[in-house]
């Protein structure tokens, strides 16, 4: 009824966790039933990223040569810390302003006079194609 195979119905029924959503949409539909998916925080476990200051403190500070980037700078100036490290830092700096911030800081960063033309291109594209749903 769910136009699936019966070893992959079994694996399903054993507890499988590599499961393809386009299956379960076939089983819940032979069930008559609606999938949900949800994501539901668990408080036994910490979430996988932190806001780790020293980790951008680390990887940045020779981006910044004209003053010395503090903890507080992150929080205080983030359109002159995401500025810096967006238009001229490397791909882990760029991780770990991105970790940090995140894209809502980012959006609003590139959107001040401190970003170059080309690099308000470039992550307007990066996140239109994060925030676009695929079909």
């Amino acid at each position: 009824m769910a136009g699936t195979s019966t070893p992959t119905m079994h694996r399903y029924e054993g507890g499988w966790d590599r499961f393809e959503l386009s299956t379960l949409r076939r089983i819940a539909a032979a069930l008559g039933a609606d999938l949900e998916v949800r994501l539901v925080p668990n408080p036994q476990h910490p979430p996988l990223v932190e806001r780790d200051p020293e980790e951008i403190l680390t990887l940045a500070a020779p981006l910044f040569w004209d003053r010395k980037l503090l903890a507080a700078d992150l929080d205080t100036h983030p359109g002159w810390v995401l500025g810096r490290v967006l238009m001229f830092g490397s791909r882990p700096q760029v991780r770990a302003v991105r970790r940090y911030h995140g894209d809502s800081a980012i959006l609003k960063a590139i959107s001040g006079r401190e970003i170059d033309p080309r690099t308000r291109n470039y992550w307007e594209l990066i996140l239109e194609e994060r925030c676009t749903p695929r079909s």
